[in-house]
């Protein structure tokens, strides 16, 4: 009868502490998750707040791509100066990736950024509105939605978006 009982005790401790261990898992996925969108979300809106709505409409933007040099400083006679070299963002359908490169003026990467696992286009002129050609309006802002997701264990899958406008300073 004892041994009957602790085999009761024991199969109710290891479920409780198989579901915490579980729990903790998923916890700690959704943190993940959020903490890599939110840092690509900063990454992307730092960028796009430092050049000027002429440069991503003039560089052929798409709902998955855009590319830009950034304000290096401001001219009286001339505008603006842009840095010689460009910030690209392209957004791969197929991979569910994200890639930011760094180009020189031949357009050479000189740095590169590989974001997995993005479920979604992030580039939007409007909120569900893709971003076309010149598709950066007199508003100066440029809407991105992050979507990412991330497997845990069981084959559960998380689900995580944001959605940020990003304004234009330069204009």
């Amino acid at each position: 009868m004892a041994g009957f009982i602790l085999l009761i005790v024991f199969g109710a401790l290891f479920i409780a502490l198989n579901t915490g261990n579980f729990s903790y898992a998923v916890t700690s996925a959704k943190t993940d998750l959020q903490g890599e969108v939110r840092r690509l979300m900063d990454w992307i809106v730092k960028d796009v707040r430092q050049t000027s709505r002429a440069q991503i409409n003039n560089n052929n933007p798409t709902v998955n791509h855009i590319k830009f040099q950034k304000v290096t400083g401001i001219d009286a006679v001339a505008g603006y100066q842009y840095s010689t070299d460009y910030v690209e963002y392209n957004y791969d359908p197929a991979s569910l990736t994200l890639t930011r490169n760094e180009l020189d003026a031949s357009g050479a990467v000189i740095n590169s950024w590989v974001f997995n696992n993005i479920t979604q286009s992030p580039f939007y002129s409007d909120v569900g509105v893709p971003l076309v050609y010149n598709g950066v309006t007199s508003s100066n802002k440029l809407v991105l939605v992050i979507a990412s997701q991330k497997q845990v264990r069981n084959n559960l899958t998380i689900n995580f978006s944001l959605t940020e406008e990003a304004k234009i300073r330069n204009e």
